[in-house]
């Protein structure tokens, strides 16, 4: 299966806004059975297809991460736990 450079954007866009491997599929307008492909290809982390997924989740997190470290530095008790969540987690 192969993806072109836009449609490997379009999928690192989109799992940036946290949507599903399915959703993408449809999106990319798949049939049934590529549709079936492209989410095992993820599942299985072929490199092709996943890395792209993965950076876009990636990078909506760091985002995310950073506005809740911003927040906490401005004194968000709940922002705060989060932070130290994050920080046990990754221990």
């Amino acid at each position: 299966m192969h993806f072109s450079e836009e449609q490997l954007k379009e999928i690192e866009q989109m799992a940036g806004l946290f949507f599903s491997p399915a959703d993408i599929a449809d999106n990319l307008q798949l049939n049934a059975e590529d549709s079936e492909r492209f989410i095992a290809l993820i599942e299985i982390k072929d490199p092709h297809v996943y890395l792209p997924f993965r950076r876009g989740r990636l990078k909506t997190e760091a985002e995310l991460r950073e506005s809740i470290k911003m927040a906490a530095m401005n004194g968000s008790s709940p922002a705060q736990g989060m932070m130290i969540q994050f920080y046990k987690d990754s221990q």
